[in-house]
Protein backbone atom coordinates (compact mmCIF):
# COMPACT_ATOMS: atom_id res chain seq x y z
CA UNK A 1 0.00 0.00 0.00
CA UNK A 2 0.84 3.16 -0.46
CA UNK A 3 1.96 5.85 2.20
CA UNK A 4 -1.68 7.84 2.50
CA UNK A 5 -3.54 4.30 2.65
CA UNK A 6 -1.17 3.45 5.33
CA UNK A 7 -1.43 6.59 6.91
CA UNK A 8 -5.60 5.16 6.62
CA UNK A 9 -5.36 2.48 8.06
CA UNK A 10 -2.91 3.22 10.90
CA UNK A 11 -6.24 5.79 12.26
CA UNK A 12 -8.63 2.87 11.83
CA UNK A 13 -6.33 0.61 13.99
CA UNK A 14 -6.06 2.95 16.45
CA UNK A 15 -9.35 4.30 16.84
CA UNK A 16 -10.11 0.64 17.27
CA UNK A 17 -7.80 -0.07 19.99
CA UNK A 18 -6.32 1.94 22.86
CA UNK A 19 -3.22 1.33 22.43
CA UNK A 20 -1.20 -0.11 19.90
CA UNK A 21 2.61 -1.04 20.04
CA UNK A 22 4.66 -0.03 17.09
CA UNK A 23 6.29 -3.29 16.35
CA UNK A 24 2.50 -4.49 15.48
CA UNK A 25 1.56 -1.50 13.58
CA UNK A 26 4.29 -2.32 11.57
CA UNK A 27 3.40 -6.00 11.46
CA UNK A 28 0.24 -4.91 10.27
CA UNK A 29 0.41 -2.58 7.93
CA UNK A 30 3.56 -4.66 6.35
CA UNK A 31 6.54 -2.10 7.19
CA UNK A 32 9.49 -1.12 9.09
CA UNK A 33 8.83 0.10 12.03
CA UNK A 34 10.84 3.12 11.71
CA UNK A 35 7.96 3.70 8.86
CA UNK A 36 5.33 3.95 11.44
CA UNK A 37 7.17 6.88 12.79
CA UNK A 38 6.93 8.65 9.57
CA UNK A 39 3.41 8.16 9.00
CA UNK A 40 2.91 9.26 12.86
CA UNK A 41 4.61 12.41 12.04
CA UNK A 42 2.48 12.74 8.52
CA UNK A 43 -0.38 12.78 10.29
CA UNK A 44 1.02 15.53 13.15
CA UNK A 45 0.93 17.52 9.86
CA UNK A 46 -2.39 17.50 9.14
CA UNK A 47 -3.41 17.84 12.78
CA UNK A 48 -4.07 14.60 13.80
CA UNK A 49 -1.75 13.75 16.78
CA UNK A 50 -0.56 10.29 17.77
CA UNK A 51 0.69 10.24 21.74
CA UNK A 52 3.54 7.71 22.60
CA UNK A 53 3.83 6.37 25.61
CA UNK A 54 7.33 4.18 26.13
CA UNK A 55 7.96 0.94 28.58
CA UNK A 56 6.55 -2.57 28.84
CA UNK A 57 3.06 -1.37 28.57
CA UNK A 58 3.45 1.35 26.26
CA UNK A 59 2.57 2.00 22.20
CA UNK A 60 1.02 4.64 20.52
CA UNK A 61 -2.31 5.86 20.54
CA UNK A 62 -4.51 8.28 18.96
CA UNK A 63 -5.30 11.76 20.32
CA UNK A 64 -9.26 11.58 19.36
CA UNK A 65 -9.64 15.36 20.31
CA UNK A 66 -7.73 16.14 17.17
CA UNK A 67 -9.83 13.39 14.41
CA UNK A 68 -11.38 14.92 11.54
CA UNK A 69 -14.51 16.19 12.76
CA UNK A 70 -12.90 18.96 15.32
CA UNK A 71 -9.98 20.16 12.98
CA UNK A 72 -12.65 22.49 11.16
CA UNK A 73 -12.97 24.66 13.47
CA UNK A 74 -9.96 27.53 13.85
CA UNK A 75 -9.54 30.01 16.43
CA UNK A 76 -11.33 32.67 14.75
CA UNK A 77 -14.45 30.31 14.15
CA UNK A 78 -14.39 29.30 18.14
CA UNK A 79 -14.00 33.12 18.80
CA UNK A 80 -17.01 33.85 16.83
CA UNK A 81 -19.17 30.42 18.07
CA UNK A 82 -18.58 31.97 21.68
CA UNK A 83 -19.83 35.52 21.06
CA UNK A 84 -23.08 33.68 19.17
CA UNK A 85 -23.98 31.62 21.96
CA UNK A 86 -23.73 34.45 24.85
CA UNK A 87 -26.13 36.47 22.74
CA UNK A 88 -28.40 33.61 22.05
CA UNK A 89 -28.51 32.70 26.06
CA UNK A 90 -29.16 35.85 26.65
CA UNK A 91 -32.81 35.30 25.66
CA UNK A 92 -33.20 31.80 25.81
CA UNK A 93 -31.20 30.85 28.80
CA UNK A 94 -33.45 27.69 29.49
CA UNK A 95 -30.41 26.09 26.83
CA UNK A 96 -27.75 27.43 28.60
CA UNK A 97 -26.07 24.37 30.57
CA UNK A 98 -26.73 22.32 26.62
CA UNK A 99 -24.98 25.03 24.76
CA UNK A 100 -22.16 25.57 27.01
CA UNK A 101 -21.18 22.23 26.99
CA UNK A 102 -21.17 22.02 24.17
CA UNK A 103 -18.67 25.22 23.51
CA UNK A 104 -16.61 24.37 26.06
CA UNK A 105 -16.02 20.87 23.87
CA UNK A 106 -15.11 22.70 20.91
CA UNK A 107 -12.48 24.89 22.63
CA UNK A 108 -10.91 22.03 24.75
CA UNK A 109 -9.96 20.30 21.08
CA UNK A 110 -8.41 23.46 20.19
CA UNK A 111 -4.67 23.75 21.46
CA UNK A 112 -4.34 27.41 20.83
CA UNK A 113 -6.92 28.25 23.92
CA UNK A 114 -3.95 29.71 26.01
CA UNK A 115 -3.36 32.05 23.41
CA UNK A 116 -7.29 33.15 22.81
CA UNK A 117 -7.71 33.86 26.47
CA UNK A 118 -4.49 35.92 26.59
CA UNK A 119 -6.57 38.14 24.11
CA UNK A 120 -10.41 37.57 24.33
CA UNK A 121 -12.04 38.22 27.50
CA UNK A 122 -15.56 37.68 28.84
CA UNK A 123 -15.44 40.11 31.44
CA UNK A 124 -19.12 39.54 32.68
CA UNK A 125 -20.50 37.18 29.80
CA UNK A 126 -24.21 36.70 31.24
CA UNK A 127 -25.26 39.59 29.00
CA UNK A 128 -24.21 40.23 25.73
CA UNK A 129 -25.18 42.91 22.98
CA UNK A 130 -26.45 40.57 19.66
CA UNK A 131 -25.59 43.82 17.63
CA UNK A 132 -21.80 42.95 18.57
CA UNK A 133 -21.76 38.99 17.49
CA UNK A 134 -20.65 37.40 14.83
CA UNK A 135 -22.80 39.73 12.27
CA UNK A 136 -20.33 42.54 13.23
CA UNK A 137 -18.38 43.27 10.20
CA UNK A 138 -16.54 46.17 12.25
CA UNK A 139 -15.53 43.00 14.51
CA UNK A 140 -14.76 40.28 11.61
CA UNK A 141 -12.30 43.06 10.38
CA UNK A 142 -10.08 43.79 13.61
CA UNK A 143 -10.59 40.13 14.40
CA UNK A 144 -8.81 39.40 11.08
CA UNK A 145 -5.92 42.27 11.41
CA UNK A 146 -5.45 40.71 15.35
CA UNK A 147 -4.85 37.46 13.84
CA UNK A 148 -2.56 38.51 10.78
CA UNK A 149 -0.72 41.17 13.25
CA UNK A 150 -1.99 44.24 10.34
CA UNK A 151 -2.41 47.63 11.88
CA UNK A 152 -5.81 49.45 11.00
CA UNK A 153 -7.28 53.16 10.25
CA UNK A 154 -10.11 53.25 12.09
CA UNK A 155 -13.05 56.15 12.15
CA UNK A 156 -13.96 56.18 15.87
CA UNK A 157 -16.88 58.68 17.44
CA UNK A 158 -15.50 59.51 21.33
CA UNK A 159 -18.76 59.10 23.53
CA UNK A 160 -17.78 62.33 25.66
CA UNK A 161 -17.63 64.37 22.89
CA UNK A 162 -19.08 62.87 19.83
CA UNK A 163 -16.13 63.76 17.76
CA UNK A 164 -14.65 62.06 14.92
CA UNK A 165 -11.70 60.94 14.33
CA UNK A 166 -9.23 58.71 12.21
CA UNK A 167 -7.46 56.73 14.10
CA UNK A 168 -4.02 53.87 13.28
CA UNK A 169 -4.32 51.14 15.89
CA UNK A 170 -2.70 47.35 16.38
CA UNK A 171 -4.99 45.11 17.62
CA UNK A 172 -4.09 43.25 21.05
CA UNK A 173 -7.29 42.00 22.60
CA UNK A 174 -11.00 42.04 22.72
CA UNK A 175 -12.74 42.47 25.68
CA UNK A 176 -16.80 42.00 26.33
CA UNK A 177 -18.08 43.91 28.79
CA UNK A 178 -21.19 45.39 29.75
CA UNK A 179 -23.13 43.95 26.98
CA UNK A 180 -20.89 45.35 24.50
CA UNK A 181 -17.28 43.93 22.90
CA UNK A 182 -14.41 46.71 22.58
CA UNK A 183 -11.31 46.39 20.69
CA UNK A 184 -8.24 46.92 23.49
CA UNK A 185 -5.03 48.24 20.90
CA UNK A 186 -1.97 50.41 20.58
CA UNK A 187 -3.33 53.70 19.52
CA UNK A 188 -0.48 55.77 17.38
CA UNK A 189 -1.56 58.51 18.14
CA UNK A 190 -1.75 58.76 21.22
CA UNK A 191 1.45 56.42 21.74
CA UNK A 192 -0.72 54.73 24.37
CA UNK A 193 -2.93 51.23 24.99
CA UNK A 194 -6.43 52.52 24.75
CA UNK A 195 -9.97 50.76 24.09
CA UNK A 196 -12.82 51.09 21.52
CA UNK A 197 -16.02 50.14 21.55
CA UNK A 198 -16.99 48.00 18.31
CA UNK A 199 -20.65 50.02 18.19
CA UNK A 200 -18.59 53.77 18.29
CA UNK A 201 -16.49 52.44 15.06
CA UNK A 202 -17.50 54.01 11.75
CA UNK A 203 -15.02 52.57 9.46
CA UNK A 204 -12.68 50.15 9.10
CA UNK A 205 -9.35 50.08 6.96
CA UNK A 206 -7.00 47.14 6.61
CA UNK A 207 -3.61 48.96 6.51
CA UNK A 208 -0.69 46.43 4.31
CA UNK A 209 1.55 47.26 7.61
CA UNK A 210 2.23 44.51 10.05
CA UNK A 211 2.62 45.49 13.86
CA UNK A 212 4.88 43.62 16.87
CA UNK A 213 2.63 42.55 19.79
CA UNK A 214 4.22 41.76 23.01
CA UNK A 215 4.81 38.06 23.62
CA UNK A 216 4.40 38.90 27.53
CA UNK A 217 0.53 40.80 27.00
CA UNK A 218 -2.25 39.30 28.73
CA UNK A 219 -5.74 40.75 28.57
CA UNK A 220 -6.66 39.58 31.79
CA UNK A 221 -3.75 41.27 33.23
CA UNK A 222 -4.41 44.31 31.89
CA UNK A 223 -8.43 44.54 31.78
CA UNK A 224 -8.18 45.50 35.73
CA UNK A 225 -5.95 48.83 34.33
CA UNK A 226 -8.21 49.81 31.31
CA UNK A 227 -11.24 51.86 33.21
CA UNK A 228 -13.64 49.07 32.23
CA UNK A 229 -14.28 49.12 35.92
CA UNK A 230 -16.34 51.17 37.74
CA UNK A 231 -18.00 51.32 41.02
CA UNK A 232 -18.50 47.65 41.46
CA UNK A 233 -21.69 46.76 43.45
CA UNK A 234 -22.39 44.11 46.26
CA UNK A 235 -25.76 42.56 45.01
CA UNK A 236 -28.23 40.71 47.39
CA UNK A 237 -31.27 39.28 45.36
CA UNK A 238 -33.76 36.31 46.45
CA UNK A 239 -34.14 34.14 42.76
CA UNK A 240 -37.50 31.81 43.00
CA UNK A 241 -37.29 29.05 40.45
CA UNK A 242 -36.92 28.20 37.49
CA UNK A 243 -34.35 30.81 36.95
CA UNK A 244 -32.85 29.70 40.87
CA UNK A 245 -31.31 26.42 39.26
CA UNK A 246 -29.74 28.68 36.43
CA UNK A 247 -28.56 30.99 39.11
CA UNK A 248 -26.60 28.01 40.92
CA UNK A 249 -25.25 26.41 37.99
CA UNK A 250 -23.27 29.96 36.69
CA UNK A 251 -20.53 31.53 38.02
CA UNK A 252 -20.79 35.28 38.14
CA UNK A 253 -18.00 36.64 40.64
CA UNK A 254 -15.44 35.20 42.31
CA UNK A 255 -17.00 35.84 45.56
CA UNK A 256 -20.55 35.07 45.29
CA UNK A 257 -22.47 33.19 47.64
CA UNK A 258 -25.53 31.09 47.16
CA UNK A 259 -27.87 30.35 50.04
CA UNK A 260 -30.57 27.90 49.72
CA UNK A 261 -34.24 28.79 50.47
CA UNK A 262 -37.76 27.26 50.92
CA UNK A 263 -39.10 26.44 47.40
CA UNK A 264 -36.02 26.16 45.56
CA UNK A 265 -35.29 29.67 45.82
CA UNK A 266 -32.19 30.84 46.80
CA UNK A 267 -30.48 33.93 48.54
CA UNK A 268 -27.45 35.25 45.69
CA UNK A 269 -24.78 37.43 47.20
CA UNK A 270 -21.65 38.65 45.03
CA UNK A 271 -19.96 42.18 43.93
CA UNK A 272 -21.01 42.51 40.06
CA UNK A 273 -19.72 44.91 37.73
CA UNK A 274 -21.56 46.81 34.59
CA UNK A 275 -24.67 48.17 35.67
CA UNK A 276 -26.82 47.96 33.00
CA UNK A 277 -25.75 44.59 32.41
CA UNK A 278 -27.08 43.69 36.34
CA UNK A 279 -30.40 45.58 35.90
CA UNK A 280 -31.06 43.96 32.41
CA UNK A 281 -30.59 40.42 34.28
CA UNK A 282 -32.68 41.26 36.82
CA UNK A 283 -35.76 42.76 34.79
CA UNK A 284 -34.86 39.79 32.79
CA UNK A 285 -35.52 37.20 35.89
CA UNK A 286 -39.44 39.04 36.51
CA UNK A 287 -41.13 38.71 39.33
CA UNK A 288 -38.68 35.74 39.97
CA UNK A 289 -36.32 38.24 41.55
CA UNK A 290 -36.22 40.59 44.32
CA UNK A 291 -33.46 42.93 45.19
CA UNK A 292 -32.92 43.39 48.87
CA UNK A 293 -29.31 45.21 48.44
CA UNK A 294 -28.14 47.74 47.45
CA UNK A 295 -30.89 50.19 48.12
CA UNK A 296 -30.21 52.27 44.94
CA UNK A 297 -30.53 49.17 42.25
CA UNK A 298 -33.49 48.42 43.98
CA UNK A 299 -35.31 52.29 43.46
CA UNK A 300 -33.97 51.94 40.08
CA UNK A 301 -35.51 48.63 39.13
CA UNK A 302 -38.40 49.85 40.89
CA UNK A 303 -37.86 53.27 38.68
CA UNK A 304 -37.85 50.84 35.42
CA UNK A 305 -40.51 48.83 36.19
CA UNK A 306 -42.91 52.10 36.71
CA UNK A 307 -41.96 53.56 33.44
CA UNK A 308 -42.67 50.64 31.75
CA UNK A 309 -45.96 50.01 33.07
CA UNK A 310 -46.67 54.17 31.68
CA UNK A 311 -45.62 52.75 28.23
CA UNK A 312 -48.32 50.53 28.68
CA UNK A 313 -51.24 52.60 29.60
CA UNK A 314 -50.30 54.96 27.15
Amino acid sequence: MGKLSNCLSMIQILMARPKVKIDDLAAELGVKPRMIRVYRDELEKAGIYIESVRGVNGGYSLDRRSILPIRNFNSTEVQELQIAIKSYLSKQPDHDSTLDNALEKIKAAQRDQALSSKHFYFANDYLINAEVGNESEHYKRLYHAFNHRKKVMITYEAASTNAVTKRTIHPYAFVVYDENIYCVAYCEQKEALRTFKIIRIHDVVLVDQSFYLPENFDIRKQFPHLGFIREPQEVELIIDTPFSNQVKESIYSTDQIIEELPDNAIRFKATLNGEQSIKKWILGMGTKARVIAPEHLKKEIQLEVEQMLQNFQK
